[in-house]
């Protein structure tokens, strides 16, 4: 079985699935007079100026000319001759991927297929009929599925499927197929529609397909063929257990499906009842479903009253075995309400089925008014949705549903559908993931430390990450976030702090299941109300985006009389990585001196001055400095430079990889002691001589980064021995640092990373960085220093307590805002999150479109096949 994980689609009268399920649910019909939205359509079909009425009417889905081709690298010039479809398909798979809650980037390079419904170029007709060197690239069916592959960066297969108004079901099915055979791992499958040319248009309606009264009633007396309709459609697709395993969201379950074709029947384009039905049994024996537990059809129902029949008919030669009187086959048609989406018709049907299983309600299949005479209403165990109708309940199983589409070249295909965390009662219409444990993730010196077996108070603050390509983007993503704030007003009313759940969740699913682009904003927040706050002021203009582009990062290590008491307490309370090392740190410290060295650091009962003994003081800077590169490890923050100050150089090595993380602590707690006890300047030869013999039994390694020495105010070198001669040395001989800044600068870091119990450094980095352009880059009239980002704060009367518990947190956002890379599952390791629905990507759309001339009424030239009156019917 497959699971849907997320979708997306763009329908007429609706920007958006959710949009599309507010307007079945209301009963609305969203076929128009021509399109709504403002420009020029000259020459297109839909242009509310041509005096043709079937040439205006249709289901027309707004904003068709318009794309965010910067978003997606194009340049305007090549927009222009894209087909909208490709553009179409381009902007809904990202945004189906979005609603699964899946970044699309670690996908590049990974067998993930792409299957869509798409047929000849209407827009390269109007193209040609304007006189402009149509692109081919810009308008061939295979490049719309190739396009999106090359745009994500997917290599498994991309591949079209013509098979006119069956294709999007077909794309269904190979996707399927292909992830069960372990093809794909992940896939995209869709459909998408244009309708542009007035010349298809007018075949159709010679063809006897549209419908002269510009309604589609299906089933009813008074059918008169179908109104075309635009749209696109696409889901993300993988293997049920992997998406269960994943977390992923699940709108439901692809139980089985099975394509056909007619073969010999009356005509090319005339429907075969016994093929459908053979259709029907051998989807329901891949599904391994008994026709009877089958609650609703979503039927093609293309308003012919030849082939309307022959579908009801075989449905339920099939669908009524076994079937109790009171719990008849429901059927209906989402065309009646949009039109016929022809490519991408079946999955537009799909969509409507999977958010009517989560809402609990089947809408109201539209212009239903009179059953048509040529069924036997009386005979056949089936009833249309005339009415929106709550769907059957069963405690004994999920809701489930069919869904048909048929080819007008013969091709048929249908798809068993099963809800999946949804009762037939109501449940929430967006589903959320499973739980799933946040994996607790400690960097190679740390990997060995023991799990951390006591539990941790929740995490008192939250990072939302938001970004966008541009300004703009980022200012209206904030916007539909407030949005979303108000959406769930009730829910968080009961949340009165960040570290409830659906807040919990939106930061994660924020974190991990979005693409992080360019322009960032971070925002920390403590509840519902500084989270709104902050995003007004993003939103509007009080609050500038950031730009950062930072590369090269060092971490600075904070020297002796950076410590206070209580210093990542707050950290060690809520952070697994944090305590995980200062728990083993106080483990080796206690077997050598029998006193916790947390009951120091955390100024507890009895040890309320020792933090200012060297004795204690430095081994406690040095457990938590590694203790925070850790942390910064675990949210994907490593450096390429360390520098250490004094006693920071310690902590410095550890993170280079010069000694580990014990024997490091050893030696800073000897020297510590050493320190401590020195009565007199005329003892430090003695003092000099045991520091060298505390490293004597220590494995020490070439540093693994670049370091550079508070002794030489250089690179360490490759051959020089980080030795006890040179730790003694460096013990009493140390440069101004300010040199070591000045490295730092030839190096070309461009954000600096202060780690220590304060902000100590940060100011000094800024001061003595280079005011030579030769080593920084220029910036008006001054010299841009580095993003200097302090990973702890301590309490002051500038900084009350509340600001102490967030102050790693500003720290990472404001990571994230220069640029660096932020795994975002470390704010949250250890913890059951969820994927939850988030507002998608603001795409900002610019008119790219060529304009035809108004072409003169006319018929199809050339041979008009029959019509359906002399026994054909259409697709």
């Amino acid at each position: 079985r497959s699971a849907s994980g997320g979708m997306a689609g763009r329908y007429p009268g609706a920007a958006d699935a959710a949009a599309c399920w507010r307007q079945l649910e209301a009963g609305g019909d969203a076929v128009t007079d021509g399109r709504q939205d403002p420009g020029s359509w000259s020459g297109a079909v839909g242009d509310p100026s041509t005096g043709e009425a079937a040439d205006r009417r249709g289901g027309f889905i707004e904003g068709i000319d318009r794309f965010d081709a910067r978003f997606f690298g194009i340049r305007p010039i090549e927009a222009r001759m894209m087909d909208p479809r490709q553009r179409l398909l381009l902007e809904t798979s990202w945004e189906a991927f979005e609603d699964a809650g899946i970044d699309p980037g670690p996908l590049q390079g990974s067998r993930v297929g792409v299957y869509a419904g798409v047929g000849s170029s209407e827009y390269r007709e109007l193209c040609e009929a304007g006189g402009e060197d149509h692109s081919y690239l810009g308008t061939a069916g295979s490049v719309t599925v190739g396009r999106v592959a090359y745009a994500l960066g997917l290599r498994g297969p991309a591949i079209p499927m013509d098979l006119m108004c069956a294709s999007s079901l077909v794309a269904v099915h190979h996707a399927v197929a292909d992830l069960l055979r372990g093809e794909v791992e992940v896939a995209l499958a869709g459909g998408v529609n244009a309708v542009l040319s007035p010349e298809t248009t007018r075949f159709m309606r010679e063809y006897g397909m549209l419908s002269p009264s510009g309604q589609c009633r299906a089933f009813d007396a008074a059918a008169d063929g179908f109104v075309r309709g635009e749209g696109c459609g696409v889901v993300v697709l993988k293997r049920l257990s992997d998406a269960e395993e994943q977390g992923d969201r699940i709108w439901g379950v692809i139980r089985g499906s099975a394509v056909n074709q007619n073969g010999a029947s009356a005509g090319l384009t005339v429907p075969n009842g016994p093929a459908q039905e053979q259709l029907i049994e051998e989807a329901l024996s891949r599904a391994g479903v008994p026709p009877s537990e089958v609650d609703y059809l979503e039927a093609h129902a293309v308003g012919s009253e030849m082939a309307d029949p022959i579908e009801v008919n075989a449905a339920a030669s099939v669908y009524g075995r076994g079937r109790q009187a009171d719990r008849p086959l429901l059927i209906g048609s989402v065309k009646t309400s949009i039109g016929h989406l022809e490519w991408a018709a079946g999955m537009a049907g799909l969509i409507k089925v999977v958010l009517a299983m989560q809402s609990g309600v089947i809408p109201k299949h539209l212009h239903f008014h009179t059953p048509s005479p040529n069924m036997d209403w009386e005979r056949l165990p089936v009833r249309v949705t005339s009415e929106a109708t709550d769907w059957p309940s069963d405690p004994e199983r999920p809701p489930r549903a069919a869904v048909s589409a048929f080819g007008l070249s013969g091709t048929n295909a249908h798809v068993l559908v099963e809800g999946y965390g949804a009762s037939a009662n109501g449940a929430a219409q967006c589903p959320s993931g499973s739980v799933r444990s946040v994996p607790v993730l400690l960097s190679a010196p740390f990997a060995e430390l023991p799990p951390m077996e006591e539990e941790l108070n929740a995490r008192g603050a939250r990072v939302l990450p938001l970004s966008g390509k541009s300004d703009r983007a980022l200012q209206e993503l904030a916007e539909r976030y407030l949005s979303w704030l108000e959406e769930h007003v009730e829910v968080l009313s009961s949340e009165d702090a960040a570290s409830g759940p659906l807040l919990s969740d939106m930061a994660w699913t924020a974190g991990v299941g979005r693409a992080h682009f360019a322009h960032r904003a971070a925002v920390v927040f403590h509840d519902a109300g500084s989270l709104r706050e902050q995003l007004k002021a993003l939103a509007g203009t009080d609050r500038e985006p950031a730009h950062g582009s930072a590369g090269k990062v060092a971490f600075a290590y904070a020297g002796e009389a950076s410590q206070w008491i209580g210093m990542g307490e707050v950290l060690y309370q809520s952070e697994p990585v944090v305590r995980a090392v200062l728990d083993r740190c106080d483990a080796v410290l206690r077997e050598e001196r029998d006193v916790s060295l947390l009951d120091v650091m955390f100024g507890r009962s009895g040890f309320e001055e020792a933090l200012d003994d060297p004795e204690w003081m430095q081994p406690a800077i040095y457990a938590l400095e590694c203790a925070l590169t850790a942390l910064w490890s675990s949210v994907g923050v490593r450096p390429s430079v360390v520098v250490g100050q004094g006693l920071g150089e310690i902590a410095a090595a550890q993170a280079a990889g010069v000694f580990g993380l014990e024997e490091g602590l050893r030696f800073a707690a000897a020297r510590g002691a050493l320190i401590g006890t020195l009565p007199e300047m005329g003892a430090m030869t003695t003092a000099l001589d045991d520091l060298k013999k505390v490293l004597q039994g220590f494995a020490i390694a070439p540093p693994s980064l670049t370091m550079v020495s508070s002794v030489t105010g250089r690179v360490v070198g490759p051959d020089q021995v980080l030795d006890g001669e040179y730790w003694s040395r460096q013990a009493w001989e140390q440069v101004a640092f300010d040199r070591c800044v000045g490295v730092l600068a030839d190096l070309g870091v461009e954000a600096v990373v202060e780690i220590g119990p304060q902000q100590v450094l940060g100011s000094e980095i800024s001061l003595a960085w280079p005011r030579s352009a030769d080593d920084v880059k220029a910036a008006g009239d001054g010299v841009e220093a580095p993003v200097v980002l302090s990973s702890l704060l301590r309490p002051s009367g500038n900084s009350p307590a509340p600001e102490v518990e967030v102050g790693f947190l500003k720290a990472v956002a404001g990571a994230y805002e220069a640029g660096l890379s932020v795994s975002f599952d470390g704010l949250f390791a250890g913890e059951m999150r969820r994927r939850v629905s988030l507002p998608s990507y603001p795409f900002q759309r610019r008119r790219h479109w060529v304009d035809a001339p108004k072409r003169p009424d006319s018929t199809v030239r050339g041979e008009i096949p029959r019509s359906t009156e002399s026994g054909e019917a259409p697709g």
